[in-house]
């Protein structure tokens, strides 16, 4: 018996010393080296492919320009270096048995001028994001530096709408959440340098990119299929930010200067950026770099909209049921927002196998906001015409509110890490801090009402609907009076510290060369939200009427606003007599702790995974288990007219779980010449419950009507269990030579938990309630898809047709999900079936344009009436045209012209029928004049 035992276990422990030293058994020799650019102050080629042309292996240069070949038998090669925008590079070596065989490229031409590129402004932007792309070994999109300077956009959210595949959501018209193959925002995982950034909001996971400015970039990542040493929680992919190094630039130093114009406001807003790198030498010649920039930009801009709350059907005079708007509004916004970003980097590299670094980012978003409302209540009169294209109603109720309020969002970052070589082990670790958050201090909100006035409206435009009075009483300002002040302050922060480590070993499966890499992370998360909320509703015993804090200055193309807020003076005001005033005790209590929570959400991860390469295909695979652990609480408010006395009481609730998942992946990526490739991957993520859907609130309210007790409840849901997600990406890349690409992909997404609102009235825990809104884990989601891309410069085109460059993208996206109150399937929201993107760019003499158009087709936004797809609220297809035109000067300095939204797109959801607004939103253009200086 002990015979039989010792034998497998012999073996077993052969097969692992085998495994481990092969690499040293068969690794005769090395090669490594670091390509850059010529001229380039050092500035390194990220992708560069580097081939040995004898054994078919290929190595692709890392964020350093550095590559490495183990396990290279001795003999003489040929060795090539492919950089797309630069003319291959082929060199002669000698590989000798043990000893490691250096071998530096430098491409390119040392007279450009223009140092930090091969080739200059839109053709270098494409060269660098296709040269990453080829090289990975799993799907991702890039965005390079040179390209993020190549488009009018104002952040981050407006860059990435511009690759195959992703789309935005927007807030006053510029992009704030990324949308990943028609997923929801909250389904994306977003990381700084590396670091995992928090959410500044309280109710949800996306992130809000628009806090983060682009001048001081490097590039941007869009990791579609996920690897397992990235995080787990990224069902639409992982977004990577990354902030410039002095090894990545040089010694450089740019300088940039703005006027913006907003023809919604009429205003000129400047901005200001500036980024330096220097290498210096400490122990060695150009070991450490630094790196730091600023961007500042104050932009003064507005929209005007118009949106109804729906249109059930009402009773017509002649007694017939038609369509009717029972309310609507009209809004004016008047913005100020000032975008604040700053980064500061530090790198040593006291030699080629080790390196320490520090990056830090800061970014600060504020938005000073006065939102002017009218509100058309026109189910408080009485009916006095209806048809399907308008109604007229007596004795009704406007309502002018006015909001003032300065909220920012902040988001900071810093990642202190090292990376070390030894022979064929690499070893890198982390400790890295986020902190996110949004403030909202002292926000005023007015309410004048004015009743017992004649009002109309009209749809004879469907889109716009206008809203009016029968008479000149809606705008008399005195026949408005103040009926409450609402002064509000809230403040959400999510806080997450980090520590990862992962050991990579370079060795060969038999003949074949590959890598093992096992590594662990901890994630420590704290998520908190908190408000204070005073509602007034008494000044005194004289009606404090509109007329004495007007403001009749409003410019409104939607109609006729009539009188709006004077919000400073109204301040003024209250700040004056807010003692005397009354104060709404059980609103106000309900609004300062209803919605207070703490969350603590404690990640804990560990991965392996091996990858090899055998001829022309590279495998890479394994598997990743994520723990997590969440605790949180929150309040339960219960406001009790039968057996209480009405008023709310409050109780702490809270909730836990914990949870495991085992996620596998398997990418191939196969060379089937030096032009074509073809990517295969099954990945598995997840992603975890939204913070307002899980965290610990409920708030209850019984009431007795006539006899009849209802019971009715908002909840929270800490049960819910992540969302899984099963995923199959196909895509093929044919690179026809220059700068260009041609590439197709297919991808399927299995979503299993998907969470939608329900009605969850006599479950268990509400047997006795009437109605009941609660975040639950649906059914299964199904995502299918197409990716087509299409770039090139059209260089081998007679002059001067040759500095043309073409690029252009669609996706067609279909999904299926069933949920417990539909019978019939529906749509993810938000996910629009086809996002496509197309520019068309010029450059030569010095002189640079490009026109570009992106648009988004019509998806579903929401939920409004679970059970009756008929006000289910839609959101209209977009389609924005941008320009942008530059001329550089001097060999230093280029002046730059950009108009964004040339064509003035409005924004425009629908509730059922595009024949019934929900929201109507205008933007204007906004044209740019600037001037850029680089050194």
């Amino acid at each position: 018996m002990t015979g039989k035992g010792y034998a497998p276990s012999v073996a077993r422990r052969g097969l692992v010393a085998a495994f481990l030293l092969s690499g040293a058994a068969e690794a005769e020799g090395t090669i490594s080296g670091r390509v850059s650019v010529a001229g380039g102050a050092g500035t390194s080629l990220q992708g560069t492919i580097i081939r040995i042309q004898e054994l078919g292996r290929e190595a692709a240069a890392d964020r350093d320009g550095r590559y490495q070949f183990s396990g290279v038998p001795a003999g003489r090669y040929k060795l090539s270096a492919q950089y797309l925008g630069a003319n291959e590079v082929v060199e002669s070596i000698s590989v000798v048995d043990n000893a490691e065989t250096a071998k530096d490229f430098v491409l390119g031409d040392a007279s450009v001028k223009l140092k930090q590129v091969l080739v200059v402004g839109q053709l270098a932007g494409q060269a660098g994001a296709l040269n990453r792309q080829r090289a990975a070994d799993n799907i991702k999109t890039v965005v390079d530096f040179d390209a993020i300077n190549q488009y009018p956009d104002q952040n981050v959210a407006e860059s990435l709408q511009r690759l195959p595949g992703l789309s935005v959501a927007r807030d006053q018209g510029e992009g704030r959440f990324v949308v990943i193959r028609g997923l929801d925002p909250a389904l994306n995982a977003a990381t700084v340098n590396g670091v995992r950034v928090g959410a500044p909001q309280n109710d949800t996971r996306a992130v809000n990119l628009d806090v983060i400015a682009t001048d001081l970039l490097e590039g941007l990542e869009v990791t579609k299929t996920l690897t397992p040493d990235l995080d787990g929680d990224g069902i639409g992919g992982n977004i990577e930010i990354k902030t410039a190094t002095a090894f990545d630039r040089g010694n450089s130093f740019s300088l940039r200067s703005e006027g913006s114009y907003n023809d919604q406001r009429e205003i000129v807003s400047p901005r200001l950026a500036a980024t330096a790198t220097r290498l210096l030498s400490l122990a060695g010649k150009n070991d450490f770099g630094v790196s730091g920039g600023v961007s500042y930009f104050r932009r003064r801009f507005g929209s005007d909209n118009v949106e109804t709350a729906g249109f059930p059907f009402l009773e017509a005079p002649d007694g017939s049921e038609v369509p009717g708007l029972e309310e609507g509004e009209q809004r004016d916004y008047t913005i100020t927002r000032e975008r604040l970003s700053t980064t500061l980097n530090f790198d040593w590299r006291p030699s080629t196998d080790h390196q320490f670094y520090l990056r830090t980012l800061y970014s600060s978003f504020e938005d000073d906001e006065v939102q002017q409302t009218t509100l058309y209540a026109f189910d408080q009169g009485e009916v006095s015409a209806l048809d399907d294209n308008g109604g007229e109603f007596l004795g009704a109720e406007v309502q002018k509110e006015a909001s003032a309020r300065i909220e920012t969002q902040r988001i900071f970052t810093a990642a202190l890490g090292a990376k070390h070589h030894f022979g064929p082990w690499h070893l890198d670790y982390v400790a890295a801090q986020s902190v996110s958050n949004e403030k909202n201090p002292n926000s005023i909100t007015n309410l004048f009402v004015g009743e017992g006035l004649d009002l109309g409206y009209s749809l004879n435009s469907r889109r716009k609907p206008l809203l009016f009075g029968l008479d000149d009483s809606v705008l008399n300002a005195d026949n408005y009076a103040l009926d409450e002040i609402e002064f509000e302050s809230t403040k959400t922060e999510e806080r997450e510290t980090s520590f990862a480590l992962n050991l990579k070993r370079d060795l060969s499966f038999g003949s074949y060369p590959g890598h093992v890499q096992v590594g662990g992370k901890a994630r420590i998360r704290k998520k908190t939200n908190e408000g204070e909320l005073s509602l007034y509703d008494g000044f005194g015993d004289d009606d404090v009427p509109l007329s004495a804090y007007a403001n009749t200055g409003i410019r409104y193309p939607l109609g006729n606003f009539g009188p709006g807020v004077d919000t400073g003076r109204l301040r003024s005001f209250f700040n004056a007599g807010r003692d005397g005033f009354e104060v709404d005790g059980a609103e106000s209590a309900i609004g300062s702790r209803g919605g207070d929570y703490r969350i603590d959400e404690d990640i804990y991860a560990g991965y392996a995974l091996a990858a090899v390469d055998i001829n022309a295909l590279r495998v890479l695979g394994g598997v990743r288990v994520e723990h997590t652990d969440y605790q949180a609480i929150g309040t339960q408010v219960t406001i009790d007219e039968v057996d209480g006395d009405g008023d709310p009481s409050f109780a702490p609730f809270t909730g836990e779980r914990q949870y495991t998942n085992l996620l596998p992946s398997l990418h191939f990526r196969y060379r089937f010449s030096k032009r074509l490739l073809g990517r295969l991957a099954y990945t598995q993520a997840l992603a975890r419950p939204g913070y307002e859907d899980a965290a610990p609130r409920l708030s209850v309210e019984i009431t007795d009507n006539d006899g009849e007790i209802e019971r009715v409840a908002e909840a929270g849901n800490p049960d819910l269990k992540p969302l899984r997600a099963q995923n199959v990406d196909l895509a093929f890349e044919y690179y026809p030579g220059g700068v260009g690409v041609v590439s197709a992909g297919a991808f399927y997404k299995r979503i299993k938990n998907f969470i939608v609102i329900a009605d969850v009235a006599g479950s268990p825990g509400f047997e006795a309630f009437d109605e009941v809104f609660q975040a639950v884990n649906g059914n299964t989601a199904e995502v299918y898809g197409l990716e087509l891309g299409y770039t090139q410069s059209l260089r081998f085109l007679p002059s001067p047709f040759d500095g043309l460059l073409v690029s252009a993208n669609a996706t067609f996206v279909d999904s299926q999900a069933r949920l417990p109150f539909r019978d019939e399937k529906v749509s993810l929201p938000r996910q629009s079936d086809q996002v496509g993107n197309l520019a068309l760019g010029y450059e030569k003499y010095g002189f640079s344009a490009r026109i570009s158009a992106t648009y988004r087709s019509a998806y579903l936004d929401s939920f409004e009436e679970l059970d009756d797809p008929r006000f289910d609220r839609s959101a209209a297809s977009n389609l924005q045209f941008d320009f942008t035109g530059s001329y550089q000067l001097t060999d230093y300095a280029r002046v730059y012209v950009n108009l964004i939204n040339l064509n003035d797109e409005p924004f425009y959801a629908y509730l059922g029928s595009k024949r019934y607004n929900s929201q109507y939103e205008e933007y204007g253009f906004t044209g740019e004049l600037g001037i850029k200086l680089n050194f």
